[in-house]
């Protein structure tokens, strides 16, 4: 067991900051949207999965240019599109997804997946975006610590390193999240001063340990077309 505690305190040294995670939405005048979402790993941990995988596991970063037939994709997304790159030392996929109705992929994902953790930890049963009114949408979700399903079968030593190991990875890292339109009302991040755009900065590590502030409400409604007495109104301050 010992071996085992120090393998994992040295790769906890060997893998410090070894995730990004960021996700762009656009959303056009017509209701559909782009998301432009980009997965970064580093490269000496992109080796080490590489080298312990097993055949037929999922490998996100080989599968990243992969085409996805139609019929694979989820309802309401018309395409999906990998290119990987690389930045420094981290290895990146980017995926650019073409969303025709927001409101019908984010009710299939969440069918799909469950009450399983998505996107950089967010619950992807609790992420959803709904029509609010005609012309707004409404998206709301949150971001919480994750269970670790394995650490009961860990011995103390191990949980200790183990841990050591999940907080170097994700130490100084985020999940940064935003969401362009032609206006952002009601959003808890952090909206730009011309209102059309609201980001959300979320650290790693606060999914893997207790973090003032998290779990955090993800919550913003996407006004994507405007009618003009509507917008006469709200320059009129009547509205």
């Amino acid at each position: 067991m010992r071996l085992r505690v120090l393998a994992l305190g040295a790769a906890a040294s060997l893998l410090a900051g070894c995730f990004d995670v960021t996700a762009d939405g656009v959303f056009r005048p017509d209701g559909t949207a782009q998301v432009t979402a980009e997965l970064g790993i580093s490269t000496q941990l992109a080796a080490v999965l590489a080298s312990q995988g097993k055949p037929g596991q999922p490998d996100f970063l080989a599968d990243c240019e992969k085409e996805r037939p139609a019929d694979t994709l989820p309802a309401g997304v018309t395409s999906i599109k990998g290119k990987r790159s690389q930045r420094g030392d981290m290895a990146l996929c980017t995926y650019v997804v073409q969303v025709s109705d927001p409101v019908l992929a984010s009710e299939a994902q969440r069918q799909r997946q469950g009450g399983s953790r998505g996107l950089g930890g967010l619950n992807k049963s609790q992420l959803k975006i709904e029509r609010l009114r005609e012309g707004v949408y409404r998206l709301t979700g949150d971001f919480k610590p994750m269970d670790d399903p394995a650490s009961g079968s860990r011995k103390p030593g191990e949980d200790l390193a183990a841990n050591a190991m999940l907080l170097a990875m994700t130490a100084n890292r985020y999940v940064t999240l935003s969401v362009s339109a032609a206006r952002i009302e009601n959003a808890t991040g952090e909206v730009q001063a011309d209102g059309r755009k609201v980001t959300w900065k979320l650290p790693l590590i606060a999914l893997v340990r207790q973090t003032p502030g998290v779990p955090y409400e993800i919550r913003a409604d996407i006004v994507y077309a405007e009618s003009w007495s509507n917008k006469l109104k709200r320059w009129l301050g009547i509205d």
